[in-house]
Protein backbone atom coordinates (compact mmCIF):
# COMPACT_ATOMS: atom_id res chain seq x y z
CA UNK A 1 0.00 0.00 0.00
CA UNK A 2 1.29 3.45 -0.91
CA UNK A 3 1.26 6.23 1.66
CA UNK A 4 -1.03 9.11 0.70
CA UNK A 5 0.36 12.46 -0.38
CA UNK A 6 0.27 14.98 2.47
CA UNK A 7 -0.86 18.44 1.39
CA UNK A 8 0.06 21.58 3.31
CA UNK A 9 0.04 25.33 2.83
CA UNK A 10 1.83 25.71 -0.53
CA UNK A 11 3.72 22.43 -0.02
CA UNK A 12 3.12 18.88 -1.13
CA UNK A 13 4.76 15.90 0.58
CA UNK A 14 5.03 13.14 -1.99
CA UNK A 15 5.99 9.66 -0.77
CA UNK A 16 9.28 8.46 -2.22
CA UNK A 17 9.46 5.24 -4.23
CA UNK A 18 12.30 3.11 -5.63
CA UNK A 19 11.80 4.82 -9.00
CA UNK A 20 12.84 8.13 -7.41
CA UNK A 21 16.49 7.16 -7.03
CA UNK A 22 17.84 9.93 -9.31
CA UNK A 23 15.95 12.65 -7.43
CA UNK A 24 17.06 11.33 -4.04
CA UNK A 25 20.67 10.99 -5.20
CA UNK A 26 20.65 14.61 -6.38
CA UNK A 27 19.46 15.76 -2.96
CA UNK A 28 21.61 13.51 -0.79
CA UNK A 29 24.74 14.40 -2.78
CA UNK A 30 24.24 18.17 -2.70
CA UNK A 31 26.71 19.62 -0.14
CA UNK A 32 24.22 22.26 0.98
CA UNK A 33 21.74 19.48 1.68
CA UNK A 34 23.85 16.78 3.29
CA UNK A 35 25.66 19.25 5.56
CA UNK A 36 22.34 19.20 7.46
CA UNK A 37 21.79 15.45 7.01
CA UNK A 38 24.73 13.44 8.28
CA UNK A 39 27.53 15.65 7.00
CA UNK A 40 28.55 13.56 3.99
CA UNK A 41 27.06 12.38 0.69
CA UNK A 42 25.03 9.17 0.84
CA UNK A 43 25.98 6.04 -1.08
CA UNK A 44 23.68 4.43 -3.64
CA UNK A 45 23.05 1.58 -1.21
CA UNK A 46 22.14 3.89 1.69
CA UNK A 47 19.80 5.96 -0.49
CA UNK A 48 18.03 2.81 -1.73
CA UNK A 49 17.79 1.22 1.72
CA UNK A 50 16.78 4.25 3.78
CA UNK A 51 15.11 6.94 1.71
CA UNK A 52 12.97 5.34 -1.00
CA UNK A 53 10.25 3.61 1.00
CA UNK A 54 11.97 0.34 1.94
CA UNK A 55 11.43 0.95 5.67
CA UNK A 56 7.70 1.66 5.37
CA UNK A 57 5.52 1.62 7.43
CA UNK A 58 7.93 2.23 10.35
CA UNK A 59 9.59 5.12 8.51
CA UNK A 60 7.65 7.06 5.87
CA UNK A 61 9.76 9.17 3.49
CA UNK A 62 8.63 12.13 1.38
CA UNK A 63 9.98 14.65 -1.08
CA UNK A 64 9.00 18.20 -0.23
CA UNK A 65 7.56 19.78 -3.37
CA UNK A 66 6.77 23.44 -4.02
CA UNK A 67 5.18 24.34 -7.34
CA UNK A 68 6.04 20.87 -8.66
CA UNK A 69 9.76 21.18 -7.81
CA UNK A 70 11.49 18.94 -5.24
CA UNK A 71 13.08 21.27 -2.68
CA UNK A 72 13.68 18.93 0.25
CA UNK A 73 13.07 15.70 2.08
CA UNK A 74 11.18 14.80 5.22
CA UNK A 75 10.31 11.62 7.04
CA UNK A 76 8.32 10.60 10.05
CA UNK A 77 8.97 7.45 12.01
CA UNK A 78 7.12 5.39 14.57
CA UNK A 79 8.67 5.21 18.01
CA UNK A 80 9.11 1.87 19.70
CA UNK A 81 6.22 2.58 22.07
CA UNK A 82 3.25 0.62 20.79
CA UNK A 83 1.93 3.28 18.42
CA UNK A 84 1.78 6.16 20.88
CA UNK A 85 4.04 8.44 18.89
CA UNK A 86 7.15 9.06 16.90
CA UNK A 87 9.29 11.74 15.40
CA UNK A 88 10.28 13.49 12.22
CA UNK A 89 13.26 14.81 10.30
CA UNK A 90 13.39 17.51 7.66
CA UNK A 91 16.01 19.05 5.41
CA UNK A 92 15.61 21.58 2.62
CA UNK A 93 17.92 22.69 -0.15
CA UNK A 94 19.65 25.95 0.83
CA UNK A 95 17.68 27.97 -1.75
CA UNK A 96 14.43 26.92 -0.05
CA UNK A 97 15.37 27.82 3.51
CA UNK A 98 14.00 30.91 5.20
CA UNK A 99 10.87 31.04 3.02
CA UNK A 100 8.33 29.39 5.35
CA UNK A 101 8.51 26.04 3.55
CA UNK A 102 9.84 24.18 6.59
CA UNK A 103 7.10 25.58 8.80
CA UNK A 104 4.46 24.49 6.28
CA UNK A 105 5.98 20.99 6.16
CA UNK A 106 5.99 20.63 9.95
CA UNK A 107 2.41 21.80 10.27
CA UNK A 108 1.26 19.42 7.51
CA UNK A 109 3.01 16.44 9.14
CA UNK A 110 1.72 17.33 12.62
CA UNK A 111 -1.83 17.58 11.26
CA UNK A 112 -1.44 14.20 9.52
CA UNK A 113 -0.03 12.32 12.51
CA UNK A 114 -2.72 13.74 14.78
CA UNK A 115 -5.68 13.13 12.47
CA UNK A 116 -4.61 9.93 10.72
CA UNK A 117 -2.30 8.20 13.18
CA UNK A 118 -3.69 9.47 16.49
CA UNK A 119 -0.25 9.95 18.01
CA UNK A 120 -0.01 11.44 21.47
CA UNK A 121 3.74 12.16 21.34
CA UNK A 122 5.81 13.73 18.56
CA UNK A 123 9.50 14.63 18.80
CA UNK A 124 12.57 15.88 16.95
CA UNK A 125 16.21 15.48 17.96
CA UNK A 126 18.59 18.04 16.43
CA UNK A 127 22.25 17.88 17.42
CA UNK A 128 23.16 20.43 20.08
CA UNK A 129 25.76 21.99 17.76
CA UNK A 130 23.12 22.50 15.03
CA UNK A 131 22.06 25.88 16.40
CA UNK A 132 20.14 26.85 13.27
CA UNK A 133 18.18 23.59 13.35
CA UNK A 134 17.44 23.84 17.07
CA UNK A 135 16.19 27.41 16.59
CA UNK A 136 14.02 26.32 13.64
CA UNK A 137 12.33 23.50 15.56
CA UNK A 138 11.63 25.80 18.53
CA UNK A 139 10.34 28.57 16.26
CA UNK A 140 7.79 26.27 14.61
CA UNK A 141 6.44 25.07 17.96
CA UNK A 142 8.55 22.25 19.40
CA UNK A 143 9.41 22.59 23.09
CA UNK A 144 12.73 21.68 24.72
CA UNK A 145 12.64 18.63 26.95
CA UNK A 146 16.31 17.93 27.65
CA UNK A 147 19.77 17.48 26.18
CA UNK A 148 20.60 13.80 25.64
CA UNK A 149 24.29 13.08 26.14
CA UNK A 150 24.27 9.34 26.72
CA UNK A 151 22.89 7.86 23.49
CA UNK A 152 25.67 5.51 22.42
CA UNK A 153 28.05 6.99 19.87
CA UNK A 154 25.73 9.82 18.91
CA UNK A 155 26.81 13.39 19.65
CA UNK A 156 24.68 15.28 22.22
CA UNK A 157 21.27 16.32 20.92
CA UNK A 158 18.18 18.15 22.03
CA UNK A 159 15.00 16.18 22.59
CA UNK A 160 12.16 18.51 21.60
CA UNK A 161 8.47 17.65 21.62
CA UNK A 162 5.37 19.02 19.98
CA UNK A 163 2.71 20.16 22.49
CA UNK A 164 0.09 17.55 21.55
CA UNK A 165 -2.56 18.86 23.97
CA UNK A 166 -3.44 21.68 21.54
Amino acid sequence: MTHPVIEGDDVRLRPTTPTDFAIAARLFRDPGFYDRWGGSPKTDEEIAEKYLGARSPLVECFFVEVDGEVVGFTQYHDADDGGEGGGMDLVLLPSSRGRGIGTAVVHAVVRFIREEKGWRRFTVDPDVDNERGVNFWKKVGFVSQRVVEDDGDRVPYWLLSWPMAE
